[in-house]
């Protein structure tokens, strides 16, 4: 990752922390409610969260049949989301 980056995207996984603090015992946050409050594109938060993941920021469970439809959220070590199904819209994945 381009070192410019780098700090918008550590303050992005700040507001994610605090998204998903809010979001314990309720449904995960969508892609959509991710992307707003962070500022994450949807063309890069896939790859963005996994990357979280790697440096030992964030953990994500996903289930159902590829793609999974389902995914749940923590701060490593903390509180999980709950399980969200993800809709189909006309525009894709949400």
């Amino acid at each position: 990752m381009p070192r410019s980056l780098r700090p918008i995207l550590d303050v992005a996984s700040g507001n994610l922390m605090l998204m998903i603090a809010l979001h314990q015992d309720k449904p995960c946050p969508t892609n959509g409610e991710i992307m707003e409050w962070t500022g994450v594109a949807r063309s890069r938060l896939n790859a963005w969260l996994d990357e979280l993941v790697v440096r030992g920021i964030l953990e994500v469970q996903r289930k159902g049949l590829l793609p999974p439809r389902r995914r749940r959220l923590r701060a490593v070590g903390g509180s999980w989301t709950g399980w969200t199904a993800r809709r189909r819209s006309s525009r894709g994945l949400q």
